[in-house]
Formats: structure tokens, C-alpha cells, sequence
């Protein structure tokens, strides 16, 4: 009998590392491309008297007043029509981008507007998705946001809402009958000024839906309402209250969550003092209970077994439906090593966002990552890929430093070390050159 050195470890992976489950369906998710020349651009529904006005694939589809762009290019406050839209200092707060150089901000109540159904003062920000979302199918939505600065009324509503029809105010009724397929936690204030905040969940498509829309979807009487104090000195002045709502939004995401897939189901372990890591390592969030032989035994997402016979353990998802699966770990005492390959490293990637080869990837197999370091040519450290035990590993670097930061197209520097299965560790090191 050949022992095992160390633990085992087998991972769960959800299909998102195939390419097209990949994909953001909003096109233009951070608000970097624009139509024609103009650096501040107010959003407004396009006209042939400002067809070239606003920013790319996005709308305002307001009842009244329109949403605000907003882009570091505009460095003055002598933007089109008094509005400064300035970054990271605006006319209605200060706030840097969450990425890249723009936001959108919009106003999500006005207090002093009535409060009647259809007569609320709210602004919505409307974009047509890639393709029409599939009946029956999970996906994951995400984006960020945060509360401008100089604003004296805090509410509990901001949501994303997906349609099959093209999202006007004139088409709905906003009483209490809309329901966003993700929303902020109403029973909290947004309220928070310093951070970008990130709002996300998941849902199930009704099919055909096609149209995202951010905004506040509820009356005067369904939206809850704080007073607060603004400390914050507009840079122009003002006509009228300060007293609403206004928040700035950046980076939306929406993907498709195939159902999750056992990378395999049948694994032995050697003896007693082994174990064996079963679990979810992909980024969307779901719900979990695992059983071993019928009996629920965890609701993480991952765990540690050390059977002691052979044993089937059955992982059931909830999230989106009930998925089933199990795995059958077998008991024995004559195991052989495993066999370990070497990782195949690229040299080259183009993280241009054009959805090939924007990402620096390879796979480790039956490995404990230790260390992933990139460097510059002149040593000095730009991305460090966290630690982790596992049987696959994907490591994966998109062209910016470990806080955010875009890097500059030239050839950089990988340290890699990991310990195998079988308990040898492997030192590796190369070039892997970056081109925009």
C-alpha cells in the first residue's frame, strides 16, 4: 500500500468557467463608452436635437428630470447647463468611481413632489440587455452604488428590475405591484456616502425579459423615508430643497448560472487518516445542505470528510430549484499516488475586453496553490493571487493590480509555487507579456 502524503482535495464548479456563461449581458456595465464627443453628457431620451447627447446603450426613462453622467474628463464646473458632473467632485456629492472614469447618479425621491402613485418625482436608467434571458434559468445580477453626499432624505428602495418590454414610466402603475428581481434590503436606509455598496442576488428568468432598469419601483406610501443631515457643501448653488434621494451606480453585471456540475463522482480515499475536501469554490452565491447517507450533515459550502467506509455524500442546492448530486467516496486500504501534470502557462493575453483571451489563466491540478506573485520589470509586485488548498485550481489575473488598478501594456513577471498531491512542491517562474 502507497500512502497519501497529504489530504485530498475535490471541488464542485459551477459551468461559469465555460466562456458563455461567462458573459455580462449589459452592454456598456461601468459607462465608459459614449455617443459623439461630449465629456458631460446628461442622460436624456434620445431626439434629433441630442441624438449624440447621451452615454452608450443607456436611457433615462423618467417621468421627470433625467439621470446624470458623470466622468473625471469633466474637470470644470462650467458643464452644459449649470450641472456639474465633475469626478470625483459633483454637484451632488463626492465619490470616485467604482472603476474605470464614470458613474451615472439618479434621483430616487423627491419629498417635497407628491406622493401620490404616479406622481413621484423618481429616475430610472434604462439599458437593453445583450439577448433576452431563457425561461427557467438562474442568473446572478449585480451592481454597485452609493449615496450622494449633499442630499437630506434617505429611503429603503433601490433596485434593478429586468422586463420583456421596453421600461417607461408611462407604461406602469407604481403602487406596490412591482417587484424588482433584485433589490436593496428594505428594511434598511441606503444611506451609505464612503463606500460603494454592492447590491446582488439571483432569480429565475420568466423568459424574455430584456430590459434592465435601476430606480426606485415603489409609491409614496410602499417607500420608507429618513431625515438626514447633509454636511456637504454644494459646489454651485441650488434653487430649491435638497430634501431627496439621490444615489450614483457603476460596474452592473448580469449572468447566466447554469445549473451546478460535479466535476466527477466517484473518489476513493486510502485510509483513516486521509481526507477529503468536497465543496463550491465558484463565485455565485447559493444556498446548501449535504447529507452523507441520507442524513444532513452541513449546510456550508464546502466540507471535510474522513469516512471510515464507503460512503455516498449528496450536496443539494436550493437557490435556483433543487439540484441534487452526489458523490461516492470509496473506502480502501491499497491506493496508488496520483498522477500529477504539469501546468501549461500562456505567455500572452489582450485584456482589452473584446472577450478573447482578456484574462491570464491556467488550471493547477490536484494541487495546493502557496503563492501566485506578478511583478514589473522593475520588481515591483502587482498582483498576489490568494492562497488555496484545493484539488483544481483556476488562477486568473485580468491585467489590474491586487487593489484595482489597470496595468500598462508591457511584459511582467510570474513567481509561482504549489504543492502537489503526492506532497512534492514545484517552483515556477516566467514572462507573460500584457498588449492592449
Amino acid at each position: 500500500m502507497i500512502k497519501l502524503k497529504y489530504s485530498f482535495f475535490v471541488f464542485l464548479f459551477f459551468c461559469f468557467l465555460n466562456t458563455k456563461a461567462q458573459i455580462n449581458l449589459v452592454p456598456n456595465p461601468s459607462f465608459e463608452d459614449t455617443v459623439g464627443n461630449n465629456c458631460w453628457i446628461q442622460m436624456l431620451l434620445p431626439n434629433p436635437l441630442i441624438s449624440t447627447n447621451y452615454v452608450k446603450n443607456w436611457y433615462s426613462s423618467s417621468n421627470f428630470g433625467s439621470p446624470d453622467y458623470m466622468n473625471v474628463c469633466a474637470n470644470s464646473y462650467t458643464s452644459a447647463g449649470g450641472w456639474p458632473s465633475t469626478v470625483p467632485l459633483s454637484r451632488n456629492g463626492y465619490q470616485k468611481p467604482k472603476t474605470g472614469n464614470a458613474y451615472i447618479g439618479m434621483g430616487t425621491w423627491v419629498i417635497n413632489y407628491p406622493t401620490d402613485s404616479n406622481a413621484i418625482m423618481v429616475e430610472y436608467s434604462t439599458v437593453e440587455l445583450k439577448q433576452k434571458l431563457k425561461a427557467n434559468t438562474c442568473y446572478y445580477g449585480e451592481f454597485y452604488a452609493s449615496y450622494a453626499d449633499y442630499c437630506e432624505i434617505g429611503i429603503n428602495q433601490l433596485s434593478m428590475l429586468l422586463t420583456v418590454n421596453n421600461f417607461t414610466t408611462a407604461s406602469y402603475s407604481f403602487t406596490n405591484t412591482i417587484q424588482p428581481q433584485i433589490q436593496w434590503d428594505t428594511t434598511k436606509y441606503f444611506t451609505d456616502t464612503l463606500n460603494w455598496v454592492k447590491i446582488s442576488g439571483i432569480f429565475i428568468a420568466q423568459g424574455g425579459e430584456q430590459y434592465l432598469t435601476f430606480g426606485n419601483f415603489k409609491d409614496g406610501i410602499h417607500t420608507k423615508k429618513t431625515g438626514l443631515v447633509s454636511n456637504f457643501i454644494s459646489p454651485e448653488s441650488f434653487p430649491g430643497t435638497r430634501k431627496f434621494s439621490f444615489v450614483f451606480i457603476d460596474d452592473v453585471a448580469l449572468y447566466e448560472l447554469p445549473t451546478p456540475q460535479l466535476g466527477a463522482t466517484n473518489y476513493t480515499i486510502c485510509n483513516n487518516s486521509d481526507s477529503l475536501v468536497l465543496g463550491d469554490t465558484a463565485r455565485w452565491q447559493t444556498t446548501y445542505q449535504w447529507f452523507a447517507n441520507g442524513l444532513p450533515i452541513s449546510t456550508s459550502n464546502t466540507i471535510i470528510v474522513k469516512p471510515t467506509q464507503t460512503t455516498n455524500y449528496v450536496l443539494q442546492s436550493t437557490q435556483c430549484g433543487v439540484t441534487n448530486q452526489t458523490i461516492t467516496v470509496t473506502y480502501s486500504t491499497n491506493c496508488e499516488p496520483v498522477v500529477v501534470t504539469e501546468p501549461i502557462i500562456p505567455n500572452v493575453f489582450t485584456p482589452n475586453n473584446d472577450n478573447v483571451n482578456d484574462t491570464f489563466i491556467f488550471e493547477l491540478n490536484n494541487s495546493n496553490l502557496k503563492s501566485f506573485t506578478i511583478y514589473d520589470r522593475w520588481g515591483i509586485e502587482m498582483y498576489a493571487f490568494p492562497s488555496r488548498a484545493s484539488g483544481n485550481v483556476y488562477i486568473k489575473w485580468d491585467g489590474r493590480t491586487t487593489s484595482g488598478i489597470e496595468c500598462t501594456a508591457g511584459v511582467y513577471f510570474y513567481v509561482l509555487e504549489y504543492t502537489d498531491v503526492n506532497g512534492d512542491t514545484h517552483k515556477k517562474n516566467g514572462y507573460v507579456t500584457l498588449i492592449k
